[in-house]
């Protein structure tokens, strides 16, 4: 049975997700607003078991270099939030080459772009990426369906090239103005040991086994960085934001629990130019397109913002004009076999005036 039979299969056997919302519903939600100095929410929430991180986003463009840390926070993780301490960055011709990662629990998530000066858009690229703790080899999974389906080895990912032209959010800004035309994204999924080491080594192989680059990623804990938090509760569950003490930076992350009706909230987005950061002086700037970074699988979802870097002006309030929350529910299927199965779905909330004062 091929790869792609398999995952028609699969399709078949799966009620589809809805569809977002057309248009941003008003958001009939409660705020439960606190701003804590980042010391006492370090210890707030030690005791909550929630694990405040930091995640690290990474644009190199020719002409310049910059880097800029982020933080995230995550609840209800089965452990510590570790982020990839520097990403390892390579050229392979003319392409740029970049592998990042965050892991939130027992999963890491791993990134892999391909930016090419070139358009692409007829040549697929396929990469394996073999992710070693030691000499273990960590288990893979399929990232495909949002859902842990382990990989079985008997096909790597292939990915199409996409043109820069239409994406304007991401580290994609900066290589289009650097002048690259297109790109490849791959992301990768894998179980963590329970012992997890500080160094990981890993193999980038092709489709015909050549291994094309070899390296070693740092894991390192996550730091607490935020001095302002900020809560908000909506029928799926509660979002947190967390801003950092300048107000340039900011994370979002969903409280993964199961209500009493067993929907469980999974992840939350925020959108592109739905992110304002307001100067001292009352002046609105939009979210920077460049430093808007998710992280987002199954098991790893880390949402970041931050203000643009030509602002100097202090920051004294960031506005969040909406989120988008996706969620799991028990749901009947009437197909083949019939029976109980776990349906995913997302619901969008606009309008929702989240002002988070940082006087």
């Amino acid at each position: 049975m091929t790869e792609q039979i398999y995952r028609d299969l699969f399709d078949k056997a799966r009620p589809g997700p809805a569809l977002a919302e057309d248009t941003l519903a008003a958001a009939g939600a409660h705020s439960a607003r606190r701003r804590v100095p980042v010391r006492r929410l370090a210890a707030a929430a030690l005791c909550l078991a929630v694990v405040l991180g930091a995640a690290n986003y990474q644009a190199l463009a020719a002409g310049f270099q910059w880097v800029v840390r982020y933080f995230t926070g995550v609840g209800a993780a089965a452990g510590p939030v570790l982020v990839v301490e520097q990403a390892d960055e390579w050229t392979e011709g003319d392409w740029l080459c970049q592998l990042d990662g965050v892991s939130q629990g027992e999963y890491l998530l791993l990134e892999l772009y391909l930016v090419s000066p070139e358009e692409e858009s007829l040549a697929a690229v396929t990469r394996e990426l073999r992710v070693y703790a030691g000499d273990v080899p960590l288990e893979q999974g399929d990232t495909a369906y949002s859902a842990w389906l382990p990989y079985d080895g008997f096909a790597a990912q292939g990915r199409s090239w996409m043109s820069l032209a239409g994406l304007d959010c991401g580290p994609e800004l900066a290589w289009k103005q650097a002048g690259y035309q297109s790109r490849v994204h791959m992301a990768f999924t894998y179980r963590l040991p329970e012992e997890v080491p500080a160094e990981l080594t890993y193999q980038l192989v092709d489709l015909d086994g050549m291994e094309t680059r070899a390296g070693t990623l740092a894991l390192t804990p996550a730091e607490a960085q935020a001095a302002w938090s900020d809560s908000r509760g909506f029928d799926q569950g509660t979002v947190t934001v967390l801003v950092s003490e300048d107000g340039r930076q900011l994370s979002l992350y969903a409280h993964r629990l199961e209500n009493e009706a067993g929907l469980l909230l999974t992840g939350a987005s925020l959108f592109h130019h739905q992110v304002t950061f307001v100067g001292g002086s009352g002046r609105r700037y939009p979210d920077a397109g460049e430093g808007f970074r998710s992280f987002t699988s199954g098991q790893v979802n880390v949402q970041l913002a931050a203000a643009p870097s030509w602002v100097e002006e202090p920051i004294a309030a960031v506005e969040i004009g909406a989120v988008q929350l996706f969620y799991e529910y028990d749901a009947r299927w009437d197909g083949p076999g019939g029976g109980t199965v776990r349906a995913r779905d997302s619901v969008t909330y606009g309008d929702l005036d989240w002002v988070i004062s940082l006087e």
